[in-house]
């Protein structure tokens, strides 16, 4: 069992919605009282709600070039296929003119995401009678078969940018869905599982978590050189820069943040418990670096940070004169508390 097996569904949504760096957006989608099972039933609905929204607003339009027959200009005349028309005693004119038009790539990505999920064998009975009625609803919007080059493609405008949740949640919900040839359907492939993914997504929340909920201290990107001569000159390959998961700054004080998505935060060896001695090594590397570029390096502090499995760790030491924590955050808890928790260790 991973992890993230654990955390409510409620706070993994969270959880990539901080990721995302749509926090705000996802607390204004309604989600009601209800538990869901797994992650995928959560995600339908958020897609439903979301798009009830996008329905009750009005869906984005786009001038979209369309050719009719009509019995009065409109447009541009096709001479050549208006004569033809002509000859066969029609009075009638094939016009080509703009007209605005919901059928735009972010619509037609929705409509397959909800028909998509209904297909799904883990989605409750009455979400996929829910977002087959939906779907219906947008018969403006083309059907297409959705694939996950479409989601790149797609370019949003500030006017817009309201679709970028919803999007992020259908590429989630692709993401999470692989075809099942012997249903037709599509089985649950449970992404949270992939403990390389969810380490990344972990990072981004931590970072974007503390660019949204505090202003003392400046979230900022960290990358670090060594501090090398080099000796030898033959130029066959460089010291790779060090790209640091979280930096906080503020003109006294920054902190270096390192996480770690492991299940474990300690080490056993002959039956003594120890923190990891790879993690500390890595934090001590970016300490070390940073000192030597920085006019005050006993400002710059260092954290190693956890999510809670078996262990609740908050643990300070000063190390070459850096204070060096050690914590872990339980994502288990209430939202409420995870952020209480989340801003203390910076405190």
């Amino acid at each position: 069992m991973t992890y993230a097996a654990k955390i409510p569904i409620e706070n993994i949504y969270y959880l990539f919605c901080y990721a995302w760096n749509r926090f705000e957006e996802a607390q204004s989608i309604e989600l009601g009282g209800s538990e869901s099972p797994d992650l995928l039933n959560l995600l339908a609905k958020v897609l439903l709600r979301g798009t009830r929204v996008l329905l009750k607003r009005g869906l984005d339009r786009e001038y979209r070039l369309t050719s009719d027959s009509l019995a009065t200009v409109r447009g541009r005349i096709d001479l050549s296929s208006s004569i033809r028309m002509q000859s066969r005693r029609q009075k009638r004119l094939i016009c080509e003119f703009d007209e605005l038009s919901p059928d735009v790539l972010h619509n037609q990505i929705l409509k397959a995401s909800l028909k998509r999920l209904a297909l799904s064998q883990s989605i409750e009975r009455n979400l996929k009678h829910e977002l087959l009625s939906l779907a219906r609803r947008m018969s403006d919007v083309r059907d297409i078969t959705l694939r996950r080059s479409d989601f790149e493609r797609v370019c949003l405008h500030r006017n817009i940018a309201y679709y970028d949740l919803l999007l992020k949640v259908a590429a989630l919900a692709y993401d999470s869905l692989l075809p099942d040839p012997v249903s037709g359907g599509y089985a649950f492939l449970d992404i949270l599982r992939n403990e390389r993914k969810m380490a990344v997504v972990f990072q981004d929340f931590v970072r974007n978590f503390y660019d949204i909920e505090q202003e003392a201290l400046a979230v900022k990107p960290l990358s670090l050189a060594w501090q090398a001569i080099p000796i030898s000159v033959t130029g066959a390959a460089q010291l790779p820069r060090m790209i640091v998961d979280v930096h906080l700054s503020s003109p006294n004080r920054a902190i270096i943040i390192d996480t770690k998505y492991y299940p474990e935060a300690l080490q056993s060896y002959r039956d003594a418990s120890s923190f990891r001695s790879a993690h500390l090594y890595q934090l001590f590397s970016y300490l070390r670096n940073a000192a030597a570029s920085s006019a005050d390096p006993k400002n710059i502090e260092g954290m190693l940070l956890y999510p809670w499995a078996h262990t609740s760790l908050r643990e300070t030491y000063e190390i070459h004169g850096h204070k060096v924590t050690i914590a872990t955050i339980d994502l288990a808890q209430s939202w409420k508390h995870v952020r209480s928790d989340l801003l203390s260790l910076i405190g």
